[in-house]
């Protein structure tokens, strides 16, 4: 995939309480009526809005999320609502093959997908302290690292 336009900090909220963790939840597979398998957790957003970030996590390489992303997002909005944000989770594959990526889809008015990327976030980008920062608060929640995972992040106060 191409580098992506990196995502908004102020685009993710704090997460609250996990109110669902599927590892085997299927999502449809274009207009084929096929599904895809992946690994769907839901929580609470803590902010100031009432809300859902639902994170759906790749877990083959027989169906991508990424193809399917518009479909995956209408289906979980008309579940927990509009106020969704949606997070693709892509962990590294094999050696040598890239690494793990956290991306946000946004929907666009025609209903088509786009993808900002959250994390990994260059250096030079001007959104990466803000990016790190909550990847450092509520990351390790989405990709299974500690909290202290990024060095550049450990002294930091959330």
């Amino acid at each position: 995939m191409e580098a992506l336009t990196p995502a908004s900090p102020d685009s993710l909220p704090p997460l609250g309480e996990l109110i669902a963790d599927e590892p085997f939840w299927r999502y449809p597979i274009g207009p084929t009526g096929r599904e895809g398998v992946a690994h769907l957790r839901v929580w609470l957003t803590a902010g100031p809005e009432p809300g859902h970030l639902a994170v759906v996590t790749q877990t083959g390489s027989a169906a991508s999320v990424t193809e399917s992303a518009g479909q995956i997002w209408a289906g979980l909005a008309r579940r927990y609502g509009p106020s969704l944000v949606l997070p693709g989770h892509h962990p590294a594959p094999g050696a040598g093959e890239g690494g793990e990526t956290l991306d946000l889809v946004r929907i666009g008015a025609d209903g088509s997908p786009h993808w900002l990327g959250v994390w990994p976030a260059a250096a030079d980008n001007p959104r990466h302290a803000g990016l790190e920062l909550w990847m450092a608060v509520h990351g390790h929640q989405i990709v299974g690292k500690p909290a202290s995972w990024s060095g550049s992040c450990q002294d930091w106060e959330g």
